[in-house]
């Protein structure tokens, strides 16, 4: 496993040609990095807010629903009963 940095950038190089339109790809890129940014901070949220108050602070909706075992899986050890 590798760090995020270290791990190789797709597309890092590109035939040009004349037939497309680079500054709505570029705008695209930009908008993409953007939405990733935004997801990878909303992942750190998550995992500090897990981290201060426990794996069961934040849930999927289906965890609560009736039958559903993430909850109990989470209090045990390895996801299972010991």
């Amino acid at each position: 496993m590798i760090d995020e940095g270290e791990a190789p950038q797709p597309g890092a190089l590109e035939q040009m040609d004349l037939f497309t339109d680079y500054q709505a790809l570029e705008q695209k890129r930009a908008e993409e990095n953007q939405e990733l940014s935004r997801e990878n901070q909303r992942q750190k949220a998550v995992l500090e807010i897990k981290k201060k108050f426990g794996k069961n602070a934040i849930l999927k909706g289906i965890s609560f629903t009736e039958g559903a075992t993430g909850r109990e899986r989470n209090g045990q050890v390895g996801g299972h009963k010991a």
